[in-house]
């Protein structure tokens, strides 16, 4: 198989981190998210990737560049606007190679096998198959129902009670495809195409779009609270990863004072600082940043060069954008500081 990594939106979930880098890039513990991803399609034997982008594709150009030096063949094509999931495929099939091809939602962490998921593929004759995740309340999300061979008999968005079924599973999409270039060719060219809700319904009615349920490790990183998730379960091991573990995570030229604690939950990017008393709890810190003396940080993502003052508290839920300053005893919680931002003693949030 050949692979799409789809990264084309803005990350405005996840802003301001996202203000300075795409989404792919924000790093997830020792490296940038989406080379999570990668790692996974290269130990699955997959040598020839794609990059369909839209927001900021210098930053993945710039990091990947063409590969080689990771064994890897990887190409890049620019969405010329917003085209959906199912145009950002359509789009990058001209740099495909093979009949099949593994397309991957690029805000998606999971350590799904991507062998078994394509040998059950190949198995069931689909044109298609989706990866799918059981879920205890399907209401927020479009539930996939299969027939017994695993084929899709009908998606139902945001289903209400009394549209479920007794003792059903529930299953969502995984954010995982596989297509052979058959299916592509059902994805209309030159305009924006929602893979969910136009390809893969014309698809099962084919009886050629198969499921693939899989109870493995599955989080959409979209959210600041979800993306906290992942790094500790990452530094914890819950999911299989190439990434350091178990934590904390520090990065090299990161300074901790002999007075300071990070726990086992945090990650620390390069160059950091901790001053002496300083805590860092179950929290990310960016590239280049500083937490002064007796500082706490308690559930919070911060960005590259950042500036916290001394006995500053900041978190649970908090991001505060790259180039900001915390002042001393300023107590930030459960908000945003912007990117470039000061927050001063007795600062609230507007």
């Amino acid at each position: 198989m050949d692979a799409i990594i789809l990264v084309g939106g803005q990350g405005t979930r996840l802003r301001p981190l996202t203000d300075t880098r795409p989404k792919p890039m924000v790093d997830l513990v020792d490296r940038p998210f989406v080379e999570h991803q990668v790692d996974r399609l290269r130990d699955a034997g997959i040598s020839r990737i794609v990059f369909s982008c839209g927001y900021r594709p210098d930053a993945i150009e710039e990091h990947f560049a063409d590969g080689s030096t990771r064994g890897l063949e990887i190409r890049y094509v620019v969405d010329p606007e917003p085209l959906g999931t199912g145009g950002a495929i359509g789009n990058a099939e001209s740099e495909l190679a093979g009949e099949r091809v593994v397309v991957l939602n690029g805000d998606i962490l999971t350590d799904l096998d991507l062998g078994e998921m394509e040998r059950a593929h190949v198995s069931a004759g689909g044109l298609a198959s989706i990866a799918l995740t059981p879920i205890e309340d399907p209401s927020a999300f479009g539930l996939v129902r299969l027939r017994e061979d695993r084929s899709v008999e009908e998606f139902v968005e945001k289903p209400a009670a009394d549209e479920l079924r007794p003792g059903e599973p529930f299953l969502i999409n995984a954010g995982t495809y596989i297509f052979e270039r058959q299916a592509l060719a059902m994805i209309p060219a030159g305009r924006k195409v929602s893979v969910e809700r136009e390809t893969f319904p014309a698809i099962a009615e084919t009886r050629r779009l198969f499921g693939h349920p899989d109870n493995c490790y599955w989080r959409d990183i979209g959210t600041p609270a979800s993306y906290l998730q992942a790094s500790m379960d990452v530094l914890a091991g819950a999911v299989r990863s190439d990434s350091p573990r178990p934590g904390p995570y520090l990065a090299a030229g990161v300074a901790v004072d002999p007075g300071a604690t990070v726990g086992s939950g945090s990650s620390l990017a390069a160059d950091c600082t901790i001053a002496d008393g300083a805590s860092v709890t179950d929290s990310v810190v960016g590239r280049g940043t500083t937490i002064g003396a007796g500082a706490r940080l308690e559930g919070a993502i911060v960005g590259a060069d950042v500036v916290v003052g001394e006995n500053a508290v900041i978190g649970p839920d908090v991001v505060v954008g790259d180039g900001a300053t915390v002042g001393a005893d300023a107590v930030v919680r459960a908000t945003t500081v912007e990117t470039g931002g000061t927050v001063v003693p007795g600062w609230k949030p507007a």
